[in-house]
């Protein structure tokens, strides 16, 4: 269920990765961890989360009982440049005395075995990230919340969220996009196999939504 979710909520973040709603404002505030869509909207702000970012979300974690909050945001941001929407199973880094202008380096080893830049200095740290075995961890999390707060066959409204239209409960998929498809001739085979994460009781209530 996991590949059919585009993004992910603050909210879902916190209860899928495990991170405490204190420490996650906390690191957004030192840009330890950042969501890849992030609008102002009236007094507040709305971020969107790829399954990349729990991913560094849960590295994060990992991370801040063996490195500085400080090395721990380095580790994040290297990953990032380079790239884990293909993630190995594991990942190296190493952590080198005074190989920055702002102190110690952090450097990644890559797919070819090469590290992310030239270690000039002595290591004094080193470990293995176990990417694979995180994001398999947070899509088994990820499907488990998903399960429980789905209802299917139920629509709801959320003040703020997709200008208060009515979406299938627990989704953000809105109904009018099925009774949109269904008077187009879609039938209910088609509709499911595009909308993985409805169901034949969803299409029905919105069916009847729409009279």
């Amino acid at each position: 269920m996991v590949a059919s979710m585009e993004s992910f909520t603050t909210d879902q973040v916190i209860r899928i990765t495990g991170v405490s709603r204190r420490r996650l404002a906390y690191w957004l505030d030192r840009g330890i961890v950042s969501a890849d869509i992030e609008e102002a909207r009236g007094r507040g702000r709305v971020r969107l989360w790829s399954f990349r970012n729990l991913v560094e979300v849960r590295v994060a974690l990992w991370l801040r009982d063996r490195l500085s909050l400080q090395l721990i945001g380095r580790v994040v941001k290297e990953l990032r440049k380079a790239g884990l929407r293909s993630p190995l199973a594991t990942v190296r880094f190493a952590v080198i005395a005074g190989g920055g202008r702002r102190g110690d380096n952090v450097v990644i080893q890559t797919g070819s075995g090469e590290w992310s830049h030239p270690i000039t200095g002595q290591i004094i740290f080193e470990g293995t990230l176990p990417l694979q075995r995180f994001g398999e961890e947070l899509t088994a999390a990820a499907d488990r919340d998903y399960k429980r707060r789905r209802r299917a066959g139920m629509i709801e409204r959320r003040r703020g969220k997709l200008g208060s239209k009515p979406v299938f409960a627990g989704t953000r998929i809105p109904v009018e996009t099925v009774v949109r498809l269904h008077s187009a001739g879609w039938d209910l085979k088609r509709i499911l196999d595009n909308y993985p994460g409805l169901t034949a009781a969803d299409v029905k209530a919105a069916l009847a939504e729409a009279g």
